[in-house]
């Protein structure tokens, strides 16, 4: 209903309006050759607005016609690179499914078809599915300078190089990509055992600090490891003479790691020669309250010149017996207090007693 109001609404409006127009109409007389042909205004008008728009729908066409080819080879190109996509896609899909032989096979049927853009695409692929040496290292080196592929080469090449024990290169690709990207904490990690196995302590102490602000969760994973890091660091600094800075590695693998056995043991040497008791039973109460052993139990024993009751006692306020039986009974034998023995092998018998 509304449609048909409106269609007559707009009848209507012409008819109003060419009655108008008549009003105002005139003939007009027009001589073209020896013909005298005679029109109103209004009619004229109408003509040879008529004969410009079939002119320009000519030129169009005319136009098109010219262009065809043009428009034939762009519909030709597109459906060319879509299809080239898809491809690629199905590159990728076959790579992360682990499909590297079948996703080299696709890549090497499709490269010739392939512009700049798609071919960085395939130098990816490639690299990632290449198990020789050398060609992982060529496929990554023809992306260090490409805008979105920069920081993962370099990264990828410093991994490479790292683990084939190249420690040089490691780091020359390692700081390009911590150059241009110094947030993501897996290539801290690089740098860190970069710099431990180049004997580059400083650096390295930096780059973990940085870590740790950076992302804490990724630290703690590997917080063993670096301390290994700095218990050789420490090893390193007393070969040459410098205890000073022994101590200081030492501490801090002892930070990440308090129950760390063997730097333990190498920085009590250091403290008794300094005669520092109090400050080895502080990093051994540390240690035990961390992770409790015998060991470390024997040497708090060994390095404390308290009575064997009073050194039970202490360790029983750290750790309670009843959750490390083990660790207490093997401290009290050495410590030869029998009561203490006899109590955490027969705890019921001990509790009869006393009733």
């Amino acid at each position: 209903m509304i449609r048909f109001l409106i269609l007559c609404t707009v009848f209507f409006l012409l008819y109003i309006g060419f009655s108008t127009i008549g009003e105002y109409d005139s003939e007009i007389k027009l001589f073209v050759f020896d013909y005298q042909v005679e029109t109103t205004l209004f009619l004229f008008l109408s003509v040879f607005v008529l004969i410009q728009l079939l002119l320009m729908v000519a030129l169009k066409l005319i136009f098109l016609i010219f262009d065809l080819p043009t428009i034939l080879k762009k519909r030709w190109y597109r459906r060319k690179l879509l299809k080239i996509n898809n491809r690629l896609l199905n590159v990728l899909a076959e790579l992360l499914m682990g499909n590297k032989k079948k996703s080299l096979k696709i890549t090497s049927n499709i490269l010739s078809e392939l512009d700049e853009e798609n071919k960085d695409f395939v130098n990816l692929v490639l690299a990632e599915g290449e198990d020789s040496f050398d060609k992982k290292i060529q496929y990554y080196r023809n992306l260090i300078d490409k805008k979105n592929f920069s920081v993962y080469a370099s990264k990828k090449l410093a991994e490479i190089f790292y683990n084939n024990t190249h420690h040089i290169q490691a780091e020359e690709f390692a700081l390009k990509a911590f150059n241009e990207d110094d947030t993501d904490p897996e290539l801290m990690l690089i740098l860190i055992r970069i710099y431990a196995n180049l004997g580059s302590w400083p650096k390295m102490v930096f780059i973990v600090s940085k870590l740790q602000r950076t992302y804490m969760p990724l630290f703690e994973v590997n917080s063993e490891e670096i301390a290994s890091y700095y218990y050789a660091a420490s090893k390193h600094y007393l070969q040459i003479g410098s205890e000073d800075e022994a101590k200081k590695y030492l501490e801090l693998a002892l930070e990440y790691r308090p129950d760390y056995i063997e730097a333990l043991n190498l920085l009590m040497e250091l403290l008794t020669n300094t005669n520092n008791t109090a400050s080895i039973l502080k990093v051994l109460r540390a240690a035990f309250s961390a992770k409790p052993s015998f060991e470390i139990a024997r040497m708090f024993a060994d390095s404390s010149r308290s009575s064997a009751e009073a050194i039970y006692g202490t360790l029983a306020g750290i750790a309670q017996p009843a959750k490390y039986p083990g660790v207490f009974l093997a401290l009290a034998g050495y410590l030869g207090i029998k009561e203490k023995v006899i109590e955490i092998k027969e705890p019921k018998l001990i509790s009869y007693d006393s009733k």
